[in-house]
């Protein structure tokens, strides 16, 4: 009997953890050809969501806990879920119950049918234009600095076949952008076109500057293009300084009455490229803590408790 690892990142999630237990175990109570497990990562919560998971797994062996000694952050959490699963396929399921279940049972078939990753495309979501457009210019950003393509509109919900898991646990990224990675690593991988549901209960952890700080992670991750793109701009920049130094010594010659562009524009310059050199240095800066980072190995995750491993 094959096995598989739904995987569950939770912060503060009291009032939907019952629901995404009771939503899986009623799934695989309708595919009794197929054993399960349900990991879920609690990144320590304030609230009632991980007693809530031990009085679960009390009583369910299949459910387990990964519980963090402090709140490390979602990126990293996704990771641990592949590095404890078992099973010989991995399903990463949100808390917020955006994501359709009822599309578990498809990303199996079609692993049957021998793709080992199937991912969701978000087709159709509920979010507001702001978000619409941000996440539509972050998979286009992505698309244009990247060597390999990206699947557009595509989250972290999938199905990762074994083979997958072992090449992607073996990666020793301290940030992982993990949707990269694993397109990275290649194998055959499809995309399902699905219609992701509102938030019914409980808020939403992602806000601003996690999704800034995700999207940053994931241009340094995925491409060293944006530092490309500072040399060439550079480059480019310098020629033509030149060429206007010149325009103007070659004005001072053959029409010494013409005068120069006066201080404002001067003024004005000095701001733009003042303005570029400190974009530029944000970025090196950001590739060069990435690298700090990596090197200091600090502790990727801390778990103070595991339960029914």
């Amino acid at each position: 009997m094959k096995k598989i690892s739904i995987i569950t990142a939770v912060l503060n999630e009291e009032e939907n953890v019952r629901e995404v237990y009771e939503t899986i175990r009623k799934l695989f109570a309708s595919l009794p050809q197929y054993d399960y497990e349900h990991i879920f990562m609690d990144n320590c919560s304030t609230d009632r969501t991980l007693p809530i998971l031990k009085e679960i797994a009390a009583v369910d062996k299949k459910v387990k806990i990964l519980a963090y000694s402090k709140n490390f952050g979602p990126i990293r959490t996704e990771m641990i879920g592949y590095r404890h699963a078992t099973g010989d396929a991995v399903v990463c399921f949100d808390a917020n119950l955006k994501d359709p279940p009822e599309l578990i049972p498809a990303f199996i078939k079609y692993w049957e049918d021998g793709y080992d990753v199937v991912y969701g495309v978000r087709h159709k979501t509920h979010d507001n234009f702001l978000m619409l457009l941000m996440r539509k210019t972050f998979y286009r950003i992505c698309s244009l600095l990247s060597e390999e393509p990206l699947p557009e509109n595509a989250g972290g919900f999938r199905l990762v076949d074994r083979r997958v898991v072992n090449e992607l646990v073996k990666l020793d990224d301290y940030k992982p952008y993990i949707r990269g990675l694993i397109t990275s690593i290649g194998f055959k991988q499809i995309g399902i076109n699905y219609t992701r549901r509102p938030r019914r209960r409980g808020k939403s952890k992602s806000d601003l500057r996690y999704l800034i700080d995700f999207a940053i992670n994931a241009f340094i991750s995925y491409s060293i293009i944006p530092i490309r793109f500072c040399t060439y701009s550079g480059i480019i920049i310098s020629a033509l300084s030149i060429f206007t130094a010149l325009g103007y010594a070659l004005l001072k010659i053959f029409y010494p009455k013409v005068q120069a562009p006066g201080i404002a524009t001067v003024i004005v310059l000095i701001f733009f490229f003042s303005g570029v050199q400190l974009f530029f240095l944000g970025v090196i800066g950001e590739y060069v803590g990435a690298i700090h980072s990596q090197v200091r190995k600090k502790p990727f995750v801390v778990i103070k408790e595991k339960i029914n491993f």
